[in-house]
């Protein structure tokens, strides 16, 4: 009788033999013979727009930094041009002051030698309109002189200091007259406000006077009153005039500096905004140690600059949209050759259904290349239903496409048949015939492809596969298993009532490779094995010869499958060909 082999309490079930563990090992790409780590590669449409937006930068990029710095350069000397004409200018200004002055006192001195009378206020009277506004003459008595008779007397200008009758500081100048008077000349504060403002052009700027660094003669901006004179202040300082930002030019803050270039001055912050103050200091006459300047806000004397810098920015943003528009182009440019790869990946997969005819190109050379493609897809496709297209995958994704590739390999082997089908085929058209046995072979096909099994070949009503090669499945026989109850399950569902399957199922050692001429060659196994697969399809007629699906499986391959799988013995039996007996089991 036949004995049934239950599983052990907690073992799996028959559920097990989906094989989930098992089939991780054998997807597509799991384990590929021979690959290397991944390298990092670049699509072609990026490659191109990297190259042309590189070129476009580097390119311009020198082109514009040339020009750049030259513009800058030219700016520079530009400024420092305007800045050196601006201070002449105020120095000349000054220095013409002081001559008038210096020729006036010499011409009440050369009056009062000709004479040789001293002078009074009848005398002065007509001098005062060549006087600035504000200043006055008087006499006072003369010294003792030593100054030779024909030569003119020295005009001495004083520092600036408290004089009683003026509210703000005066300097005066003197001249002895030569005939026991002395010319005293006072010019108070108010009189170089005048002279500093005559100095000014354009409107845009403030020119400031200074006695040292510290003091302040003249400060654009500031009230009157604080130049209000004492003795002990007769100039106030110039860190004390807070109404003007110039009170912050010396001090050290975070953003203050020296300019550079051929002309002195000081940028610094004050009142929310950059300043910039270019000045000179005066080496000789009546001002020496002051010092001349103008006090700009720093972006209007720098508008030259600030043209270039604006130039610069332009040409950034030109460039930076000129290197994505390169980059758009190369993309464009490559997106046919991206697309010829993906459609070659698809076509190395050999799924023709999911791939694409390449489209037409206006590009001659593109053009050609996706016209052969094209062609060679279509070759491929009718190629490919004359050779098992899932073992040309496999060979490939396996890197097992050399000639002459043979192992010898632990396998599992599975031979199914349609019992009854001759006398079934007589009775049924050409067409019908053929229908009916495709049918049945797409429902053998699937069960094998969805346990990553390998169909060797289709002999008549009869299906020969695999598991075990070309890719390495230690848990071939579990998943041969699998495949067959797979089979068996939907056969038994099939509406067909003449449908009837005999299945067998060994596993050993066989010839697995490339078996054939170098004309024609077929991926094959085998061996005994393979033989004693195909007697246990045929023992299935005796075991039961009316059964819808009878599977039959050794020994040896249910040695091999998880503890708990059930299975019915049949015991040692006689193969046909075979002497020695062989162990059966019943699984459908």
């Amino acid at each position: 009788m036949p004995q049934e082999i239950l599983p052990p309490a907690g073992s799996a079930s028959d559920d097990g033999l989906n094989l989930q563990k098992a089939g991780v090992a054998d997807k597509p790409g799991a384990s590929v013979h021979g690959a290397g780590p991944k390298r990092f590669r670049l699509s072609v449409g990026v490659a191109l727009g990297l190259v042309f937006s590189v070129l476009l930068v580097v390119i311009c990029g020198i082109i514009i930094t040339y020009m750049a710095s030259a513009d800058r350069a030219i700016a520079g000397r530009l400024l420092d041009e305007q800045g050196l004409a601006v201070l002449k200018r105020n120095e000349a200004v000054l220095e013409s002051f002081f001559k008038e002055q210096d020729l006036l006192f010499r011409s009440l001195a050369v009056h009062a030698a000709e004479t040789g009378e001293k002078l009074g206020e009848a005398e002065l009277a007509p001098y005062y309109r060549l006087l600035p506004a504000g200043a006055k003459l008087e006499l006072g008595r003369a010294v003792l002189s030593e100054v030779p008779a024909d030569e003119l007397p020295h005009v001495a200008w004083s520092d600036f200091r408290y004089k009683h009758g003026f509210e703000t500081a005066v300097k005066s100048a003197e001249l002895d007259l030569g005939n026991g008077q002395t010319l005293i000349g006072d010019y108070p504060q108010p009189v170089f406000v005048k002279i500093a403002g005559s100095m000014a052009w354009e409107g845009r700027q403030e020119t400031f006077i200074l006695s040292g660094r510290q003091k302040a003669v003249v400060v654009g901006g500031v009230a009157e009153d604080a130049f209000a004179a004492s003795p002990e202040n007769p100039l106030p300082d110039l860190s004390g005039l807070s109404g003007s930002p110039l009170h912050l030019m010396w001090e050290d803050q975070e953003r203050s500096h020296d300019m550079g270039g051929e002309i002195d001055g000081r940028v610094f912050p004050g009142d929310r905004r950059m300043f910039t103050a270019i000045y000179t200091e005066v080496n000789s006459g009546p001002a020496k140690g002051w010092i001349l300047g103008t006090l700009y806000q720093a972006d209007e004397f720098g508008a030259a600059l600030d043209q270039t810098r604006i130039v610069l920015y332009a040409a950034l943003v030109a460039l930076v949209v000129g290197a994505i528009l390169s980059f758009i182009v190369g993309r464009m440019l490559g997106r046919p050759l991206t697309r010829l790869a993906h459609t070659a990946a698809g076509l190395r997969q050999l799924d023709f259904d999911s791939v694409d005819r390449l489209p037409r190109s206006g590009l001659r050379e593109l053009d050609d290349v996706n016209q052969a493609f094209n062609g060679s897809i279509g070759a491929l496709n009718a190629f490919a239903k004359y050779v098992p297209r899932q073992l040309v995958t496999r060979l490939i994704e396996e890197g097992m496409t050399s000639s002459r590739n043979i192992q010898i390999r632990d396998m599992t082997i599975v031979f199914t048949d349609l019992a009854g089908f001759t006398d079934m085929a007589s009775h049924m058209s050409a067409e019908e015939t053929a229908t009916y046995l495709n049918g049945y072979f797409e429902t053998v096909s699937q069960a094998i492809a969805e346990t990553h099994g390998t169909i060797d070949k289709f002999l008549g009503d009869g299906v020969m596969a695999f598991w075990g090669a070309p890719s390495d499945q230690p848990e071939h026989a579990a998943m041969a298993i699998a495949a067959v109850k797979k089979l068996a399950e939907r056969i038994e569902q099939s509406p067909s009532a003449n449908m009837r399957v005999r299945i067998g199922v060994h596993t050993g050692k066989v010839v697995v490779g490339d078996i054939g001429s170098a004309a024609r060659m077929n991926y094959t196994v085998i061996g005994d094995a393979v033989n004693v697969a195909a007697r246990l399809q045929e023992h299935g007629k005796q075991v039961d010869p009316g059964a819808k699906v009878i599977a039959l499986a050794s020994g040896d391959t249910m040695g091999q499958l998880p503890e708990g799988v059930s299975a019915t013995s049949l015991g040692s039996v006689h193969l046909r060909g075979r002497s020695d007996p062989l162990t059966v089991f019943r699984i459908a």
